[in-house]
């Protein structure tokens, strides 16, 4: 019995040391256990930089390696090997330090961190050796399982592994000290989460190992080996400072992976422990640090900072970081740790500073500064008091880059002060971003170049700062409405309204003038619309009649989808009609472009009454419009005639109908006015220019019509026959009145003129039937006149020429039954006329003429044109009375030239000179036209033309051949004037003695010297007369300057008898 109690009282102590133990072990257990529940993406990444810095604790030339292989993870190291304390500390998770005199210092070892790792696997095995007192136990595929999850069972665990430790101690294998230590920790993953962690780990790596080995001088060589064993190398070759004036510490890291050089730039600031990774590479050209990069840095990544806000890795070894390694304390309310966030504040100060004094140095001059503003600290968190710390540190680094020459535009880089950025609404539809950049250019010269424009506009966004200029689609659309569509590519223009309306923003159409009209200017959408079978022609002409109704018409590939009203042809119609009632167009006159003044009574308009004629020549071209253009109504000769007058074109324009006949032209109305105010200035027209046009007049009246008719009925344009132009309303029919009838009409009524009032011969049909004038109308009117004076009293009667003229007619039927009051008064008043002593005398002297003469005088007097055939007889015996003096005073002034030259003469040679001059004769072929010839041995040596001038208003003339002679026989020529305008003498003037012609005459010499040049070209066109264009007739005036220019008679006999003698020696 004594012994059975013995038994179990030793199993009792083993138990309650076992539960002793596990009690202890169960603070471990459920720390891990709570650990393991708080993973999470990072967690994994996080991981491997515990993996690393335990590693880097252990060595200064630390190398290792990780491999996914087999679809597991392993991680080698080759630093110091494991202590029992070390070992243990693993085994339990917590801090294991090597001790006081360690010589590396330590980050930390097998702490809370480490628990990360088992993302990878809650079992991992290690391949080691254990190093204790100077033995080296070997350590072979030592497994750690941290699988359970409960914490008995984890504490279990926990006491079996520490066991392991003991009993390698007692009986492991010692093995010689390595040459080089290896220590790889494999984890065995056992769920899918754990295989996935594993893969995502490896997503990071390659971006945080060139960081790390910058930062960390212990780390000097990473390889990682994939699943499909592909090995990377990263081998930290040299960090050397970069020399510079600024005195910016900065220096270069170059990492060799595999066969490819990396470059990292860094500030560092030895004093503060503070490093800053820069985003710039090999080639000086900047990037931006991934997303799942963190951008805090203690020794290693705080896997958690990746979204502080900055393009920069800020690394510092007195970073105070918060408990989960995710990030530093900053500002809170927590007095624990207010120390820890002032000093973290202070070093991010000191590491701004560095990045401020280096950008603005511009010691490494990059290509493209954008990444540096890619500035965003996260200032919407739920902790108040973070969120206003990050506010005061946004606003420092926005002042700071605010003036830094960092934005690329396309005139070089500005500060950002200088730059406009889009707003993010511009960038919602990436197809039309192209438009719209192009847009904006047009009004910005200041804006981020096209490729770089987004990341800036989002990092100048999350800047927050009303400082930073930003263009939004209502300052683009506002800027589009200052301008017209010539500024704008019409497709960029397009597709930007188009993306407009496609994000609900039409509003803007309304807003703004942005549509485009049919001219290109922008308008309000509400006052546009939409042009319905308005073609180019119409356009062209409402440009000039209605441009307020053109202006509202949208272009078409700019109605979208909008639902405006449309404009039809019988709007555009209504349109003229309204704009030619508001200019009151039928009260103006249009003018024609090239205006002959001369065809017009003076013309007395002011500017007001006048149309343009640019408007006119529209108008009339609207009212051209056709369907048929070869329409032969009266309106349309109308129209041709109106075009022909104003030298138009006079075809009709062809306007094809369209479907629906309610919206087709309706253009009558208009072409009432338009005829109105062409007859305005029809009526204008002087009597010249009627009594030439009578055919147009005829024609324009042919073409009244009923539209027509308030037009025709008020205009004057119908000419009454002293081609003057009156309403139809103020003029008679002539009833095939006598002129002679119509004379003495106007002579009886104080010259008043009955044409005045009689339309023009042919126009009768355009006068109402009832409105005429007869022969016997007037007589009986005239007749009134006789009667109202005593007509018996005849010869002091004031028309007692006139009634007499009347009775000599009265033998015929017409004047008998036209005259009849004065027929039956003729004997009585004929036999008066008779007896009249003032006239019987020339009366005597007809009646006693002989009968044949008489009678011829009779029937010559009844001639109509008898008084213009007496005053002819007048004229044509005035002319034969000057020819024949000419004659005389030709003859008289030869034979006295003859005389004097005859008188000077030697007798040798008097018989060799003869002179042509016969009182009888007239010029001859010989003579070229010439009065006196002078011949010597029969040959024509001189030259003289005789003229007479008998009126002071004309010199005298030459014909063409006397002209041509002249030229031809300068030297031997000479022109005879006798001015009988200067005879003062009483004898008769026809009839002058040579004693008083010599006194008025002239000769002038050498006249063909002033005509050669008139007529030399004539001369040389004669003689080819077939080919060139010559004159066949002219005659030439000799100005009397000239003449009087001349020699006197006896003067020129002088000279002339020289040159005979001269000519005669010349020829002994």
């Amino acid at each position: 019995m004594e012994q059975y109690v013995e038994l179990n009282r030793q199993e009792i102590l083993q138990d309650a040391e076992r539960e002793s133990e596990l009690s202890d072990l169960k603070q471990h257990a459920d720390k891990m256990i709570r650990g393991f529940e708080n993973f999470n993406d990072f967690s994994s990444n996080r991981a491997i930089w515990e993996l690393v810095q335990n590693a880097c604790d252990l060595t200064t030339e630390c190398k290792v390696i990780i491999d996914y292989r087999n679809t597991g993870f392993s991680f080698s190291h080759n630093g110091k090997p494991f202590t029992t304390n070390a070992l243990n500390s693993l085994i339990k998770q917590v801090s294991g330090k090597y001790g006081e005199d360690a010589d590396i210092p330590e980050v930390g070892k097998y702490g809370t961190g480490f628990l990360t790792t088992h993302t990878f696997g809650r079992k991992f095995v290690i391949n080691s050796v254990m190093e204790a007192k100077g033995a080296y136990f070997k350590l072979e595929d030592f497994e750690i399982d941290r699988s359970p999850k409960e914490w008995k069972d984890l504490s279990e665990n926990i006491r079996v592994q520490k066991k392991k430790v003991y009993k390698i101690i007692k009986e492991g294998t010692v093995v010689p000290k390595p040459a080089e230590f290896k220590t790889t920790f494999t984890y065995i993953p056992s769920t899918l989460q754990e295989n996935q962690y594993i893969k995502e780990s490896s997503h990071d790596l390659k971006d945080y190992v060139p960081l790390v080995l910058t930062i960390n001088s212990r780390l000097k060589e990473v390889e990682i080996i994939n699943r499909e064993g592909v090995k990377t190398t990263f081998v930290c070759q040299s960090k050397v400072p970069i020399e510079n004036d600024a005195n910016i510490n900065l220096f270069k890291t170059i990492i060799h992976k595999n066969e490819t050089e990396l470059y990292l730039y860094s500030l560092v600031d030895k004093a503060n422990e503070i490093e800053v990774i820069l985003p710039i590479n090999k080639d000086l050209e900047l990037f931006e640090f991934p997303e799942r990069v963190a951008r805090l840095f203690l020794y290693y990544p705080l896997v958690g900072s990746e979204d502080f806000g900055l393009n920069f890795i800020i690394n510092c070894n007195q970073f105070l970081p918060n408990e989960p390694r995710s990030g530093i304390h900053l500002n809170s309310n927590k007095d624990q740790v207010r120390e820890q966030e002032e000093a973290n504040r202070n070093i991010l100060k000191i590491a701004s500073s560095l990045v401020f004094r280096f950008l603005k140095s511009n010691v490494l001059k990059v290509e493209n500064p954008l990444f540096y503003a890619n500035v965003n600290f996260k200032r919407n968190s739920e902790n108040a008091l973070l969120n206003e710390y990050f506010e005061g540190l946004q606003e420092i680094w926005n002042e700071e880059l605010k003036n830094l020459p960092i934005v690329e535009t396309n005139d070089g880089f500005k500060e950002v002060n200088e730059v406009s950025f889009l707003d993010e609404e511009l960038f919602l539809d990436p197809d039309v971003f192209d438009d719209i950049y192009q847009l904006a250019s047009i009004f910005y010269t200041n804006i981020p170049k096209k490729d770089k424009c987004e990341h800036w506009s989002n990092y100048a966004k999350e800047w927050d700062d009303n400082g930073v200029n930003f263009i939004s689609h209502e300052d683009l659309v506002k800027a589009i409405s200052n301008e017209d569509l010539s500024k704008f590519d019409r497709p960029n223009l397009i597709n930007y309204y188009q993306s407009l309306i496609s994000q609900d923003k039409s509003s803007f159409f309304a807003e703004y003038e942005l549509l485009p009209n049919l001219k290109g200017k922008f308008c309000h959408l509400n006052i546009l619309l939409s042009p319905s079978a308005i073609t180019t022609k119409l356009i062209e002409l409402g440009n000039i009649l209605v441009p307020e109704s053109i202006d509202k018409l949208i272009q078409s590939d700019f109605q979208f989808n909008f639902n405006l009203e449309q404009f039809n042809r019988k709007d555009f119609s209504i349109s003229i009609k309204n704009r030619l009632d508001e200019l009151e167009a039928d009260k103006k006159v249009c003018l024609p472009e090239s205006i002959d003044i001369e065809i017009y009574h003076p013309l007395k308009f002011e500017d007001e009454d006048k149309m343009g004629f640019e408007f006119f020549e529209a108008l009339i071209n609207y009212c051209k419009l056709s369907n048929n253009i070869d329409s032969q109504s009266k309106p349309s000769q109308l129209l041709r005639l109106i075009s022909e007058y104003y030298d138009l074109e006079q075809a009709l324009i062809h306007l094809p109908h369209v479907s629906k006949t309610d919206e087709n032209l309706d253009v009558r109305t208009s072409r009432k006015i338009l005829v109105k105010v062409f007859f305005n200035l029809l009526s204008q027209h002087n009597e010249e220019w009627v009594k030439e046009n009578i055919k147009l007049l005829m024609d324009i009246a042919n073409c009244y019509e009923d539209s027509l008719k308030e037009v025709y009925s008020d205009s004057s344009i119908y000419p009454n026959q002293i081609c003057q132009l009156k309403e139809a309303k103020e003029l008679k029919r002539d009833i095939n009145v006598l002129d002679e009838i119509k004379d003495l009409y106007n002579k009886v009524n104080a010259n008043f003129e009955i044409r005045s009032k009689l339309v023009y011969e042919g126009f009768n049909e355009f006068i109402d039937e009832g409105d005429f004038i007869n022969n016997k109308y007037l007589t009986t009117q005239i007749e009134d006149i006789f009667f109202e004076t005593d007509i018996l009293d005849i010869n002091e009667h004031p028309f007692k020429d006139e009634i007499l003229g009347i009775i000599a007619k009265l033998n015929t039927k017409t004047y008998k039954e036209l005259f009849h009051r004065l027929d039956d008064k003729k004997a009585k008043l004929m036999l008066d006329v008779v007896t009249n002593e003032r006239t019987k005398d020339d009366i005597f002297s007809i009646v006693t003429l002989k009968e044949d003469k008489l009678k011829q005088l009779g029937e010559l007097v009844k001639n109509e044109n008898f008084y213009e055939i007496l005053n002819r007889a007048e004229v044509l015996a005035q002319q034969e009375k000057n020819r024949k003096a000419d004659f005389q005073h030709k003859y008289k002034i030869g034979t006295n030239i003859e005389r004097l030259i005859r008188e000077k003469l030697s007798s040798e040679i008097q018989d060799r000179v003869t002179f042509n001059n016969d009182e009888t004769i007239e010029t001859t072929d010989i003579q070229g036209g010439q009065d006196i010839v002078i011949f010597i041995d029969n040959e024509p040596f001189y030259f003289i033309e005789v003229k007479s001038r008998w009126n002071s208003d004309n010199s005298v003339s030459m014909s063409k051949l006397q002209l041509q002679r002249a030229v031809e026989e300068n030297y031997r020529y000479s022109l005879c004037s006798v001015d009988i305008t200067r005879y003062t003498g009483a004898n008769d003037k026809y009839k002058l003695t040579i004693n008083e012609i010599i006194p008025l005459t002239r000769l002038v010499n050498d006249i063909g010297t002033n005509i050669r040049p008139l007529i030399e070209s004539n001369l040389q066109a004669e003689q080819n007369s077939q080919e060139l264009i010559h004159l066949i007739d002219y005659r030439g005036i000799i100005p009397q300057d000239i003449i009087k220019g001349g020699f006197e008679f006896n003067e020129f006999v002088d000279s002339l008898l020289n040159k005979i003698n001269k000519e005669i020696e010349s020829h002994a």
